[in-house]
């Protein structure tokens, strides 16, 4: 298991598969998810799955998972210490929070569904998730 990934999500679905410190869980909506993601970004961290994955409106889903590479201690340079700024992961998850932020009221929210929707909607989440959650070593197959 490759210790410097991290899973924050909102899904529950991910609690028992995946142990703290690698899951990062979230009691709230799929922009709670991406505004501590961009945080994570601002201070370092790298996007490993793109926050917008799955091609669904934020009216549709309300479980959101992103996974993260810790971010790498800085390195001195020229007797300054320099800060490792991911460009591409900064413009995504920036670009994900204003769109899910335009929503509004319309954000779909998890306890705002049946638990038999919640149930599908976490089961989409995770399903889309699986191959990277393999691939990064947080899930086996």
């Amino acid at each position: 298991m490759r210790k410097d990934v991290v899973l924050i999500t909102n899904n529950p679905c991910f609690q028992q598969l995946i142990e703290p410190p690698r899951l990062t869980f979230l009691h709230g909506t799929s922009l709670d998810v991406l505004t501590t993601a961009r945080d994570a970004v601002h201070l370092g961290s790298e996007l490993l799955t793109h926050p917008l994955y799955g091609n669904l409106r934020p009216s549709q889903q309300p479980f959101r998972s992103i996974l993260l590479k810790n971010p790498q201690p800085p390195q001195r340079e020229g007797g300054k210490f320099v800060f490792p700024a991911y460009l591409e992961s900064i413009s995504a998850i920036e670009d994900a929070v204003l769109l899910y932020a335009g929503y509004g009221s319309r954000l779909l929210a998890p306890e705002s569904l049946t638990d038999a929707a919640r149930e599908d909607c976490a089961f989409v989440d995770s399903e889309l998730m699986r191959d990277s959650l393999t691939l990064y070593g947080l899930m086996r197959r």
